[in-house]
């Protein structure tokens, strides 16, 4: 009778030490959130990333479970509240992805202790370091967390729409459809803004030289034969009075646009090139905001003054215009 005895009090042994561990581990819980919440106020890490579960205390899947409804049939578009998930919310978050396809690797995230912060730095190389060894499933998870942190650092994506025949004519006018960077990281938005600038750089660059040349060849030219009184004059490109004041001053001010926009086109590859850090790039872009847009714009406006100096030489030219103008003079001097 005595063996039966002694298993049974050496289990009850047991089970007393386990529930006195369990409590002292609590209380150690209660007294580092203090200490946590201490050192984040100091500009220390996030509670949930050192300060989170202690060691001792086992993971279930009853931490991560209740979390996942709140993400059933709903997009997260705020980073602040991605900020604040905690493991077994991330963890619950990975288990609603897909009908529940990946729920398989939520305790694999809850071990690693990734938060809200750590999944929007999650690679494909940390996927399999913490246990998803299936490739597809990798790229599939990077996708998911991809997609995430694009609809958090944009949520207009997601409310983009088509717009109508005057929004269409206004965006043209303030170059508001060359805005394509909607959702994009820091190095996309970064390399799009300089294969613009150094399209825009070229073709106003092109255009600013043509201009110049109409500019300054307004003036009056007289030709004069050294052995002769006579001076032949002609009016520039073949267009007097009105016409061509209309000419000379948008002919001006369209090489004055081009000017402007090749040297902020320029100027914007040059400040662009100087940085390579996502989050200062981010950041550069969003204090830049319609300013990334301004090369493109000065050159539409210009182009719009450079039509005006020729549609007006297609309709007063003396020669072939479809309106011509008094006819070249000849002065005698």
């Amino acid at each position: 009778n005595m063996a039966p005895v002694t298993a049974g009090r050496q289990q009850q042994m047991i089970l007393l030490d386990h529930a006195q561990r369990q409590s002292r581990d609590r209380r150690r819980s209660v007294t580092a959130l203090p200490a946590a919440k201490q050192y984040q106020t100091a500009g220390g890490p996030r509670a949930s990333q050192d300060f989170g579960r202690p060691a001792s205390i086992p993971l279930s899947d009853n931490d991560y479970q209740p979390h996942i409804l709140q993400f059933q049939g709903r997009l997260v578009e705020d980073m602040n509240e991605v900020n604040s998930w905690s493991e077994a919310v991330v963890a619950g978050w990975i288990a609603s992805l897909d009908m529940g396809q990946y729920e398989k690797y939520a305790m694999s995230f809850m071990k690693a202790r990734i938060t809200g912060p750590c999944l929007l730095r999650v690679s494909e190389e940390v996927l399999a370091e913490i246990g998803v060894d299936a490739i597809g499933d990798r790229l599939k998870l990077v996708d998911y967390i991809e997609q995430l942190d694009r609809r958090c650092k944009k949520p207009l994506t997601a409310k983009l729409v088509l717009p109508s025949w005057p929004e269409c004519v206004m965006r043209m006018l303030d170059f508001g459809w060359a805005n394509t960077s909607e959702g994009k990281g820091g190095q996309a938005i970064k390399e799009e803004l300089l294969q613009a600038n150094q399209s825009i750089a070229l073709v106003s660059t092109l255009t600013w030289s043509i201009a110049w040349d109409l500019f300054f060849a307004c003036a009056t030219s007289c030709y004069c034969q050294q052995s002769s009184e006579h001076c032949y004059c002609s009016t520039a490109w073949d267009i007097d009075g009105r016409p061509l004041i209309i000419f000379y001053c948008f002919a001006g001010l369209a090489a004055f646009f081009f000017m402007f926009s090749t040297i902020y086109a320029i100027v914007q590859i040059i400040m662009v090139n100087e940085m390579s850090d996502e989050e200062e790039i981010d950041q550069f872009f969003d204090l830049l905001t319609m300013d990334a847009q301004l090369p493109g714009i000065l050159l539409f406006v210009g182009m719009v003054c450079f039509s005006v100096p020729v549609g007006v030489y297609l309709i007063y030219n003396v020669g072939l215009g479809l309106h011509p103008g008094p006819p070249t003079t000849t002065m005698t001097v």
